[in-house]
């Protein structure tokens, strides 16, 4: 007899688990808004919602790419536009002074040298402390003015291209590397214009059509950022409705029935009860009698 009181025990123990388990899973489930709470409750349910989770966690790291790939461009085409601005200022300054009578060579070269002087800043410019257009050297300034007022390149090498993943298998550059800048021959032909004008001569045609040739390199330059800041805010606009689309897909995987599991929660209550009450006419000289 003892027997027949300890097996219908431990059967009334482990149904009581059991459904006092299902309560809280269910009340769980109300709480968090979550259908899973571990892999065990669906494996395939769970396997989903970790490779979506994971997919969002990738695209909210693309976005925080661009993010910062754009204010790098940002940052460029502001120090480019500086630039082309200045280099305006030394075009007009050669065109006049054929004009002028009794033109100031020195106080034309003063100008050049000062606007020449600005696009070294503006070359040098960093954001986050990497150089614009130094390529990927981050130590040195790529430009310096010598004691003569002209430019001289510092950088041996500043084709370094900064790329950054802005997408599943897409790297894209988002810098303007300072060999390109060279290739223009803007620095260069500068540098001639304030020799002429301190040798007291004004500066022939083929100066002043190498700084015109080097300011159409620059305004192509510029143009091309531009559209480099245009395809990062695309691909930004791309990632923001994939990133929509898979947390409303996650949500949907994770979601709960309120109502249903209202329900479920009221019928674990009503087989709880019902176990009691069975339980106490079975079990009279049971376990019971101590609780």
């Amino acid at each position: 007899m003892r027997i027949t009181e300890n097996i219908l025990s431990n059967k009334y123990l482990y149904n009581q688990e059991k459904i006092n388990n299902e309560k809280i899973k269910i009340q769980n489930q109300l709480i968090t808004n979550s259908r899973i709470e571990k892999l065990s409750d669906d494996l395939f349910g769970s396997l989903e919602i970790i490779n979506i989770d994971s997919q969002i966690k990738k695209i909210e790291t693309y976005q925080k790419n661009i993010d910062y790939s754009k204010e790098f461009v940002k940052f460029t085409i502001n120090s480019l536009d500086n630039i082309v601005g200045e280099t305006q200022k030394i075009i007009s300054q050669v065109v006049n002074i054929d004009n002028a009578v009794n033109a100031n060579f020195s106080t034309v070269a003063q100008s050049v040298r000062a606007s020449l002087e600005s696009i070294v800043q503006n070359l040098n410019s960093k954001y986050n402390d990497m150089y614009l257009f130094g390529g990927t050297n981050y130590t040195t300034d790529p430009w310096s003015i010598d004691a003569n007022g002209k430019v001289v390149t510092n950088s041996a090498d500043m084709s370094g291209e900064v790329k950054v993943q802005i997408s599943s298998g897409i790297k894209d550059s988002v810098n303007v590397p300072g060999s390109k800048i060279e290739a223009s021959d803007l620095l260069a032909t500068i540098n001639d214009i304030i020799d002429s004008l301190d040798a007291g001569a004004a500066p022939g045609q083929a100066l002043k059509d190498r700084l015109n040739a080097a300011y159409k390199e620059i305004l192509s330059i510029q143009s091309l950022t531009g559209e480099k800041y245009n395809r990062l805010e695309d691909i930004r606009t791309i990632l923001d409705n994939q990133l929509t689309d898979a947390q409303e897909m996650l949500s949907k995987r994770k979601e709960i029935d309120p109502a249903e599991l209202s329900i479920d929660l009221q019928y674990q209550d009503y087989l709880l009860q019902l176990s009691y009450k069975l339980a106490s006419s079975i079990l009279p000289k049971s376990i019971l009698d101590y609780m």
